[in-house]
């Protein structure tokens, strides 16, 4: 097979829809053969690799270990012995440093979508793991370089380095797709709690990055403009009622203003997370910034198990205990007890504001699937009725109104349209 062509097309051929059986090359067996997250393992192994490497789910976890098992005497899922052909398998083990003496064995695809990766485990003779990620379509390989970059640039931070994967290689295959590849951490599992290492490391990495900037002149607000910018069709859809409005308002309110901001992991929850005696440690910095507020990384990790683990609402009393924990833990990160509450509420709203639209952009438009999208929605109508004046509360004004209150003079800079286009 002429290694030029793209990594999709020969790995589908080899795992996906393969009709003619290769001479030679690796046999695969299929322990997940579904459509969200498939994983192969190599078929000539004696032990099952620890499966923790690449599967968080203890329920796929049993599934792909029983598949193992029923494989073993001879109860395989149909058409689920597949075969990569030799200079596929050559071609994959450009993604493993030369001396490492390892081979993949256990291959997943990952969620399907216009940044699809494919991650490998591969173990070498001695057992040690490595861990490497691949663009399976080219939406991934900006992702992945910039990855890569976040991996090397934090190795080089002394506060950091024993939380950050190490990087061992890094670059393009043949093919052209990205790839890079870490030694495995630790299988352990964060707790689902935010806990005094993950405080610290919150600390440090926020200590070690901090920048102080007028609003106007922050990448942070300048990301967001330009994001709100192109999805003004995508924001006039009703499923994202107030929205625009929301941005305007918290736009208009930091102008003039001084922010702080950091680097910021972008998805920082307990399934990137793995923590052992030693300390946490944290991978995946696909979606990092260098501009994000010091509680975007905190709320995130309490937002999305919300949504997507317990599936629940976040309601005003919960919210404002929310708020409340994150302006503790600015307090501490910043070491000043010069935090007011509205700043609390504005990084909130910059956190929803922030994730929404990535969400929405990622998706190419607005989904009433997406639970993400759908919450961030929420939470930001919930903010608005926190934040209402007092006496519009005590006599129930603008209850009804989905619109965000905008100062006087604030719509000289509207970033988006309120309504169709």
């Amino acid at each position: 097979m002429n290694a030029a062509r793209e990594w999709r097309e020969w790995l589908a051929l080899s795992l996906q829809e393969q009709t003619a059986e290769p001479q030679g090359g690796l046999g695969w067996h299929s322990l997940l053969p579904v459509k969200a997250r498939p994983l192969y393992c190599r078929r000539d192994l004696e032990r099952l690799p620890e499966l923790a490497y690449l599967v968080r789910s203890p329920a796929r976890r049993w599934l792909a270990r029983t598949a193992w098992h029923a494989g073993r005497v001879g109860l395989t899922w149909p058409r689920s012995e597949v075969r990569m052909a030799r200079e596929q398998a050559d071609l994959l083990q450009q993604i493993l440093p030369a001396d490492s003496g390892a081979s993949p064995v256990l291959i997943q695809f990952g969620s399907p979508g216009p940044f699809q990766k494919v991650v490998v485990l591969s173990l070498s003779t001695s057992g040690r793991a490595w861990v490497s990620k691949i663009a399976f379509r080219p939406g991934a390989d900006e992702l992945l370089a910039g990855e890569a970059s976040w991996l090397a640039r934090l190795g080089q931070v002394a506060e950091l380095k024993a939380s950050v994967p190490e990087l061992a290689r890094a670059g393009c295959l043949s093919s052209g797709r990205r790839f890079l590849t870490m030694p495995a951490a630790t299988v352990l599992p964060s707790p689902a709690r935010l806990g005094p290492l993950h405080r610290a490391f919150l600390t440090h990495l926020c200590r070690t990055s901090r920048r102080d900037w007028v609003w106007e002149e922050a990448p942070l607000r300048g990301r967001l403009h330009d994001r709100f910018l192109r999805l003004s069709r995508a924001l006039a859809s009703p499923l994202l009622a107030g929205t625009p409005e929301a941005w305007r308002w918290i736009d208009s309110e930091l102008r003039g203003q001084v922010i702080t901001t950091c680097i910021g992991h972008g998805d920082f929850a307990p399934w990137n997370i793995n923590q052992d005696a030693r300390g946490i440690t944290v991978f995946d910095w696909e979606y990092a910034q260098d501009s994000a507020t010091p509680l975007h990384d905190f709320f995130h990790f309490h937002s999305i198990q919300r949504i997507l683990v317990r599936r629940s609402r976040l309601r005003p009393q919960a919210l404002m205990a929310l708020l409340q924990d994150g302006r503790t833990h600015l307090q501490t990160v910043l070491a000043t007890g010069d935090v007011s509450a509205d700043q609390v509420a504005r990084m909130f709203g910059l956190y929803l504001l922030d994730t929404l639209s990535m969400y929405v952009e990622s998706s190419g438009g607005v989904d009433a699937r997406d639970r993400v999208v759908a919450d961030c929605v929420h939470c930001l109508g919930t903010l608005r009725l926190l934040r209402r004046p007092l006496t519009e509360r005590a006599t129930g004004v603008g209850a009804a109104s989905a619109r965000w209150p905008l100062p006087n003079g604030a719509n000289g800079d509207a970033t988006v349209s309120t309504g169709p286009r």
